[in-house]
């Protein structure tokens, strides 16, 4: 008699239990190296290889942040991303380059179906805008990994671009003071389409913690441009003034020659210029940039994943700070170092977000959205900001 051989069933693997996530931003060496590269072969191929440049450098950006230790995975191809710009170019900008041109040629720059055409354009811009930007998101999480599972976007881009174009006649028409409420509709509807897997983002608050910031800017820099407007009346009524005259006569003498005078009037031109540059360019900005930390802080607190709640501390200063290396890296490396901006803006929500509360990870199941087979083209095509 033989004993019956016993097998027993494979122990199945212990759930984990619910873990607490962390961010963080590890910096890798190499992107030096791909900045060089990306702009010696983007000369080459007379910027075709752009789409290639910005896919290895996500994909470098990528596996420096990690959560829980575990970097993100990039997978987006570069041909995906030219693809979408064939499709863009083929259908959209080429059809419309011919009717022009054939418009100009036949009936001349005044014809007033070229002025129809460019009106059309323009609106067609205007509407569309969002959906580029919808679709720019969408292709970016669905190209996102994080341990095997991929983000998406589950809703409508037409609605969202809808929403967006609706946002831009709000704040035009209420000279800005539909901002906070347009700027938290449009957070709201993108944030409850994100997914990580089948797992959900959701986005609830009001704007109105939002206005008391927003008014302080918006009074600020309304003093800011009737400080202008004094100063360039001002500057102009004084170029016809005794006292800019004795000014002159001190400078250059009695016997100033006319030429002279046009040099001293060209030089007060020069400063009124740059006093509005300086004004516009980086006393504006650094106004905004305070209702800026406060609408990235509030939206962060409004944004939820699995019932934990994001918090992000961005400061006005370091809003400031960040806006302005990136802008003296654009300067003088003739934006050639955008891989490094686009490295220190994600470095900088990644070093100041955190998640309050325990996520089960593995009950998340992968996302069933289909995969676009073509990438942002609209978007490239927009010059829409982003990564």
């Amino acid at each position: 008699m033989t004993a019956e051989t016993i097998t027993e069933p494979p122990i199945a693997a212990a759930p984990h239990p619910p873990e607490q996530l962390t961010f963080g931003y590890t910096p890798r060496k190499g992107l030096l190296r791909l900045t060089v590269v990306n702009f010696l072969l983007g000369i080459v191929t007379l910027g075709i290889y752009r789409f290639w440049a910005k896919t290895n450098v996500r994909r470098h950006i990528w596996s420096c942040v990690h959560i829980n230790g575990e970097p993100l995975e990039y997978t987006g191809r570069g041909i995906e991303l030219f693809k979408g710009f064939l499709m863009v170019l083929l259908v959209l900008v080429l059809p419309i380059a011919i009717i022009t041109a054939a418009i100009f040629l036949i009936e001349g720059s005044e014809s007033p179906k070229l002025i129809v055409v460019q009106m059309l354009l323009l609106i067609f811009v205007y509407v569309f805008w969002g959906y580029a930007v919808y679709k720019a998101r969408s292709y970016q999480l669905s190209r996102t990994n994080w341990r095997g599972i991929r983000g998406a976007l589950t809703g409508s881009a037409m609605i969202y671009s809808l929403l967006y174009f609706g946002a831009l006649l709000a704040k035009s028409m209420s000279f800005g003071w539909a901002t906070p409420v347009m700027n938290t509709v449009l957070q709201e509807q993108i944030t409850n389409d994100m997914r990580f897997g089948d797992a959900a983002f959701k986005f609830k608050g009001r704007a109105g913690p939002l206005y008391p910031t927003y008014a302080l800017c918006w009074f600020l820099t309304l003093g800011a441009i009737i400080a202008i407007i004094v100063l360039a009346v001002g500057a102009g009524a004084g170029l016809f003034s005794e006292s800019v005259g004795a000014a002159f006569e001190h400078v250059f003498g009695d016997n100033a020659t006319a030429t002279e005078w046009e040099y001293g009037v060209v030089g007060l031109v020069i400063l009124a210029i740059l006093a509005f540059i300086l004004i516009f360019s980086l006393v504006i900005p650094m106004l905004w940039a305070v209702y800026i930390a406060k609408e990235l802080r509030t939206f962060a607190n409004y944004t939820r994943f699995d019932g934990a709640q994001f918090q992000l501390r961005a400061s006005a200063g370091s809003v400031i700070w960040l806006t302005i290396v990136n802008l003296l890296i654009l300067i003088f490396t003739l934006g050639i170092g955008w891989p490094y901006i686009n490295q220190r803006v994600v470095r900088f929500v990644v070093d100041r977000i955190s998640l309050d509360g325990a996520i089960d990870i593995d009950r998340i199941r992968q996302s069933q959205v289909p995969l676009a087979k073509r990438g942002e083209g609209l978007a490239d095509a927009f010059d829409v900001g982003g990564l």
